[in-house]
């Protein structure tokens, strides 16, 4: 295909270095590329993880993943809990800044420390080049927050992400542009498969099989052996391993059902199922009080299940009940059910629900075969306790089982988008 029949408009996609930690030390009027922090998910526990850290501390060996206890005990290193409220408005801000720059439908929050722009229609409003505007966005930034951007460029999403993760977050001017033309020799370089966006270890693995060691290889070969070995997602493969994606940011995808969901990893592996057992209803009922909250039903459960990283693997399956339902005790079952049928036993590190097919709860049909009554006291109750919950907190009313020391209900109550407030 000729680079003319091509996506080929201005996408810029911009990373914020080391968002967590940056926020976390310009709050304590530190300078974030001169300080060594560490955000860890509760610096009371010693085997809590390290949720962000300086680039400083990073040279010294402590990055995301790493755990409390293996940062050194030093005075020149500071160690805080995450500020999950600052940080989300500082996203804010600068999702604000950006906005003086293109059009609200041309703008994509990917992440809280990550954003695509569409620049294509306005950049002769600003620069003349897209390297001067990703200079520009970058100085305003920093000269009103005081924290660092770096800008991948491309003609598409997917050539924007790479060059911003593969060469704009390691060069000194934190700029880079690729172009279709820099494709056989940058994005063809990257190595292994794995370290490029959408493939993962597993699908590396399915790849080597078909005897494809390198992006070229993958790029190169027949999309037909692709297709039959990955359907659909073998096209996609295909195309993004030779810089194609004709995805937009202004095509905003409208979903027919909304679903409700939250998942959790956990501090350490859990090997007992009536363990997860509980730490999965507790999941469910916070899913269930947000349903409850938005007077609408769900009739799919998804549940989401992750081992530990000596296995790698897990699953993911779903089931739809015989009837919709906010209430825990209706879908509980059959986040069971799943659990037990497909379960192998390894150590669980992830969980997660998901509720979808949802629907408002005065739509809900009645059975000639259940017992209205109970049925009207069991949302009676639910609603008698989503309101204390509400007037005084999360932790204000729990099961009793919460109170056992696997529990992890009262620690996630005090979170903000899984992090402490």
């Amino acid at each position: 295909m000729n680079d003319e029949q091509l996506p080929n408009r201005i996408i810029m996609c911009i990373d914020m270095k080391s968002f967590f930690a940056s926020v976390s030390s310009v709050i304590r009027r530190l300078d974030p590329l001169k300080v060594r922090l560490a955000v860890v998910g509760d610096t009371k526990r010693t085997g809590s993880v390290v949720l962000a850290a300086t680039p400083l501390l990073k040279k010294e060996g402590i990055n995301t993943g790493s755990r409390l206890f293996e940062i050194p005990k030093r005075k020149d290193i500071y160690i805080v809990n995450p500020s999950m409220e600052r940080y989300v408005k500082a996203s804010n801000y600068v999702s604000s800044l950006m906005l003086q720059y293109v059009a609200p439908e041309d703008f994509h929050a990917y992440s809280i420390d990550e954003f695509f722009i569409d620049a294509t229609a306005s950049l002769h409003l600003f620069a003349q080049t897209p390297e001067a505007l990703a200079h520009r966005i970058i100085h305003e930034i920093y000269q009103k927050t005081r924290l660092t951007a770096t800008i991948g460029i491309g003609p598409n999403l997917l050539m924007a992400k790479v060059s911003l993760d593969h060469e704009a977050k390691h060069n000194s001017a934190g700029v880079a542009y690729w172009h279709y033309k820099d494709i056989p020799h940058k994005l063809w370089s990257i190595y292994p498969m794995r370290d490029f966006w959408g493939i993962s270890s597993a699908t590396e693995r399915r790849l080597n099989g078909l005897g494809i060691h390198s992006l070229k290889e993958l790029a190169l070969s027949s999309k037909e052996l692709l297709q039959k070995e990955f359907g659909i997602l073998g096209n996609e493969l295909h195309q993004h391993a030779n810089g194609i994606d004709y995805s937009r940011i202004s095509d905003v995808y409208i979903p027919d059902s909304r679903s409700f969901g939250k998942s959790q990893i956990l501090l350490r592996d859990y090997t007992s199922r009536k363990e997860i057992g509980l730490l999965l209803l507790e999941l469910l009922d916070d899913i269930c009080f947000r349903l409850r909250m938005h007077q609408v039903v769900a009739q799919t459960v998804h549940l989401s299940i992750g081992y530990s990283k000596q296995t790698g693997k897990g699953f993911s399956r779903q089931r739809k009940m015989v009837r919709a339902s906010n209430l825990s005790q209706d879908i509980f079952p059959y986040c069971l059910t799943i659990l037990h049928t497909y379960d192998n036993g390894m150590p669980i590190r992830s969980i997660g629900i998901s509720l979808s097919n949802t629907t408002i709860q005065e739509e809900e049909q009645m059975s000639l075969f259940e017992d209205m009554d109970r049925r009207e006291k069991a949302y009676a109750l639910a609603k008698t306790i989503d309101e204390i919950r509400l007037r005084y907190g999360k932790n204000s009313l729990l099961r009793a089982s919460s109170a056992l020391d696997y529990s992890t209900a009262r620690y996630r109550n005090g979170l903000i988008g899984g992090h402490k407030s």
